[in-house]
């Protein structure tokens, strides 16, 4: 009875500890495949179809420049409605595909995919795009806000985001183009704040936006880049890390474990059978 219990203990135990190390793995590789396919389906696609979704880009961002922006806050029980009136050119642009686009942070590893919107269908799955700001472009004069959960379960999304600083780089890829951002400014809000979501027409700006602190959620973690030269985002490519590597030695690690459990408790079983003869 007391190795059961033990053998219990253990499996359980394990359990515990390789879930969401398990889950997370599964995770971002199909966080990863989903990036791979908007990728083979921008390479399918024809010059002309490009700068198409590329104009439905900028009438959008044009429009909402020039109009008042209401800021909702994606973690409230108030982002019920996202679809209002002339919202339909917002869900036209970039639907190309179930992702619009992704979003890539290597200091955290990190490589998701951006989906329209922020309900919570789209938090589980990704990176939402706060409809109110400007789809991610290449242009001057746009202000992109990207949110994911601090963290699920089932995977990280932007669960490390406090570990960037000043200084640090990601890429955000949109169509045929990779943007390079280097951050400039972290502040943490709350959630009814909103004067950082501005405009400046001589800039492009990408905030990503999560809550803090993880678990309480009381307040907005904001990390805001500025789009740098496009030479340099290709020297810096290079750099970006292999994810999940160190999940994938931590479920090995986890099943050593637990064939080196399994050979010692069967030995174990073996010898107290031997001396009760």
């Amino acid at each position: 009875m007391k190795k059961i219990i033990i053998l219990t203990v253990f499996i359980i135990g394990l359990g515990i500890f390789s879930y969401p190390i398990i889950s997370n793995f599964f995770s971002s590789k199909e966080h990863h495949t989903i990036v791979s396919e908007y990728n083979q389906t921008i390479k399918k696609m024809e010059d002309e179809q490009l700068e198409k979704e590329k104009e439905k880009v900028e009438k959008h961002n044009e429009s909402l420049a020039q109009s008042e922006v209401d800021f909702v806050d994606p973690f409230s029980n108030n982002n019920l409605d996202e679809i209002e009136s002339g919202q339909h050119s917002y869900y036209d642009a970039l639907n190309i595909g179930p992702a619009i686009g992704s979003v890539m942070i290597p200091k955290i590893d990190v490589e998701l995919p951006i989906y329209h919107g922020t309900d919570e269908k789209v938090l589980s799955r990704g990176v939402g795009h706060l409809e109110n700001s400007s789809l991610p472009s290449a242009k001057l004069g746009t202000h992109t806000v990207l949110t994911a959960h601090r963290g699920l379960s089932s995977a990280k999304m932007f669960r490390n985001l406090d570990e960037l600083t000043i200084g640090d780089q990601f890429y955000v890829q949109v169509l045929n183009e990779t943007l390079l951002y280097e951050i400039h400014d972290i502040n943490v809000v709350l959630p009814h704040e909103t004067d950082w979501l501005q405009m400046d027409e001589d800039k492009n700006i990408v905030t990503l936006l999560t809550c803090d602190p993880y678990m309480f959620n009381t307040h907005r973690l904001l990390v805001t880049g500025h789009l740098i030269p496009h030479d340099q985002a290709k020297e810096q490519q290079a750099n970006v890390i292999n994810h999940s590597d160190n999940d994938v030695y931590w479920i090995g690690a986890a099943i050593l474990a637990t064939i080196a459990f399994g050979i010692w408790f069967r030995r174990r079983h073996k010898k107290d059978k031997g001396e009760n003869r």
